[in-house]
């Protein structure tokens, strides 16, 4: 199945982590890949300490500087848009092949797409192999989803913001945000 969890609000990449929790209590292979994002953030660093060898992978696919919008020219673009497309047109299919993972995380691949760094086209041909799979799941997670794909899922939860810190000043909190 192919879920989308889109949005303004946080607790998308939240969401998805949850699952990749009741994912691999049950023995499923998983791959997990962040696009746009250098960093490992907590989940990162739980998942990756070795707890689920042989049933995870995990890819950080990013750069430390952000996309600016509009900009698909600068040396930042240019790098994330090589590990989004590279990921999705030669890893992804490999891992299909040989690990046979039953949950595949796209995060932040909503936000990648809506940038432009991949065409939305290539990435619904990629998402074909879930939707409607009740044996393999892939979860797309980002502040903008397109359209195309939010319909050509079978899930889709819009996380709206209501009210965040940020607006207060306070950017990120260890082990909340990231």
């Amino acid at each position: 199945m192919l879920l989308v969890y889109f949005g303004t609000g946080k607790g998308k990449t939240t969401a998805a982590m949850g699952v990749v929790a009741r994912a691999l209590g049950r023995g499923y292979r998983v791959v997990v890949a962040q696009f746009m994002k250098a960093t490992p953030s907590g989940e990162a660093i739980f998942y990756r300490s070795g707890y689920h060898d042989g049933l995870l992978k995990w890819f950080l696919l990013g750069t430390k500087e952000f996309v600016t919008p509009g900009d698909l020219t600068s040396d930042t673009a240019l790098v994330n848009t090589a590990l989004v497309y590279g990921f999705l047109r030669y890893i992804l299919p490999r891992l299909l092949k040989e690990f046979h993972p039953e949950l595949v995380v796209l995060d932040e691949l909503g936000i990648a797409t809506h940038l432009g760094l991949v065409d939305e086209w290539s990435v619904l041909e990629t998402l074909q192999t879930f939707i409607g799979n009740r044996e393999k799941h892939a979860i797309v997670t980002g502040r903008y989803v397109p359209s195309t794909i939010r319909e050509a899922a079978d899930l889709v939860s819009e996380v709206r913001e209501v009210k965040h810190y940020f607006k207060r000043g306070i950017i990120s909190l260890e082990g909340i945000d990231y």
